[in-house]
């Protein structure tokens, strides 16, 4: 196990102690704390984050990490906010940037967030941050350089600029235009050229070896004493939300991403989620229909795709796989009762991620989602409202697809969305048109997917092609 730390402008790559077993991700957003709770960290710290282009990190899911145990740290910038909030459930805030929040001294936002390039440019701060001008000028007047007039006149200016736009010289640089005594600033630049201020990163380091500390020591329990309480956000983001596959850039992939990976070869998929109900199955209750009826369109579809519908070639086929019609009519109605309870929000991705795991295809699909994402991604053709290549229309992708897996395209596209538990045509849509772009403006092959057609010996597959077909003629 290793601890995992949230880190990006506040802290360079060349000042991040790896003299233990730490792993360092880019800044965090919604969904990366819950990813690594899965993976049973020694800790987790939070420095920076994102939440501009991005949600932010969700205090729940801070929270649940905690409730599972998990110590969580944070300071100097984002992880300094959620630390001061979350103190009182256990979330361990190291440094004067925490303290100031949680004492109210600090209250806004703004206070440490910068601007700062992308992680491919090692997020370098491209503004400074106001608690990082504070402290410089507090130790200016602490040292005689400046009064406390000048003081409140270089704050005042600071603050009164937008956090992207804020940099100190040129704070002192308004202040001598403003009128402030020009004695005071040119000792202050002398001062500051001297002493270098950098309070976010102090706090940062002391964070740091706080968690480097507490790795070594016998007893790290966490003291969540709070009870945790599920609700219907929480459960659908930890359906839909992230899972952590590693990687320099953090390696965290979409839930759905990597499902829907999967739902575009629809043989593997149907295998797929054969397995990841077998354990829902026995606790359903029949759906308000007629059951025995739809079992009855269900085995008779099942043997009109199979040509069985003699009734020696079905007996035949019944004793060969020690299966009588009762037992058979069981595994059916099985899969109806599978199909009448789409678990609601995504509740199924869970145990599909779960199946996935054990899938001798996981780790091809898992690079193939993360090649797939950053090459949208590099292209600009991410945004879902992106359509066709070279003036191809939806109508045409569509065609491209079903003819690329061998089926025929179906009267109602919705439908066949639907069945594959895409939550709508727009979502399938989007996926089918994100492989289009991918195998045709990178060149992916078909055989990168693992494409395969319907394998006979597969009962699962047939019986589920068999109800979902059943369901289409009604």
């Amino acid at each position: 196990m290793t601890a995992f730390v949230f880190v990006g402008p506040t802290l360079r790559e060349e000042d991040r102690p790896r003299d233990w077993d730490v792993t360092y991700l880019p800044p965090v957003e919604q969904g990366h704390v819950h990813a690594l709770v899965e993976k049973e960290p020694t800790a987790i710290g939070i420095i920076d984050g994102r939440f501009h282009d991005v949600p932010a990190v969700w205090h729940k899911e801070i929270l649940w990490a905690l409730r599972s145990g998990v110590p969580v740290y944070g300071s100097a910038s984002m992880g300094a906010l959620r630390a001061a909030e979350l103190a009182p459930f256990g979330m361990r805030g190291i440094g004067r940037i925490y303290e100031q929040y949680r004492d109210g001294t600090l209250e806004d936002d703004d206070e440490v967030t910068v601007a700062h390039a992308g992680g491919d440019d090692g997020f370098t701060q491209l503004s400074d941050a106001m608690v990082n001008i504070r402290a410089a000028l507090r130790g200016a007047v602490e040292r005689s350089c400046i009064g406390e007039s000048t003081h409140r006149g270089l704050l005042g200016i600071a603050k009164g600029t937008f956090y992207a736009q804020r940099n100190l010289r040129v704070v002192l640089s308004e202040g001598r235009a403003a009128g402030l005594p020009s004695s005071e600033i040119d000792a202050l630049t002398a001062f500051l050229r001297e002493n270098p201020v950098d309070q976010k990163k102090d706090d940062a380091i002391a964070m740091l070896a706080a968690m480097r500390r507490d790795a070594g020591a016998e007893d790290t329990a966490v003291d969540a004493d709070f009870t945790f309480e599920h609700n219907a956000f929480f459960d659908q983001a930890r359906h839909n939300g992230l899972v952590h596959v590693g990687g320099s850039d953090g390696g965290f992939l979409r839930i759905t991403q990597i499902l829907n990976e999967v739902r575009l070869d629809p043989s593997h998929y149907l295998r797929l989620r054969r397995s990841a109900i077998g354990g829902i199955v026995p606790s359903l209750s029949a759906p308000s229909r007629d059951l025995r009826a739809e079992v009855s369109a269900s085995v008779a579809r099942f043997r009109e795709n199979n040509g069985l519908t003699g009734g020696p070639e079905w007996q035949r086929w019944l004793l060969e796989r020690a299966y009588t019609e009762v037992l058979f009519a069981s595994l059916i109605e099985d899969e109806v009762l599978s199909r009448h309870h789409q678990p609601h929000g995504g509740a199924l991705n869970t145990p599909l991620l779960s199946a996935l795991r054990s899938d001798p295809a996981h780790a091809r699909i898992l690079r193939r989602t993360e090649e797939k994402k950053r090459f949208l991604e590099e292209q600009g053709l991410a945004d879902p409202a992106v359509s066709g290549v070279g003036g191809v229309s939806d109508e045409g992708i569509l065609r491209w697809y079903f003819a690329s897996i061998g089926r025929p395209f179906p009267d109602n596209v919705y439908r066949y969305a639907t069945s594959l538990d895409f939550p709508g045509g727009y979502a399938f849509m989007k996926a089918v048109r994100e492989e289009y772009h991918f195998r045709h403006v990178r060149g992916a092959r078909a055989e990168d997917r693992g494409t395969a057609e319907y394998d006979g010996d597969d009962l699962g597959s047939l019986v589920t092609a068999a109800v979902r077909e059943a369901e289409w003629k009604r």
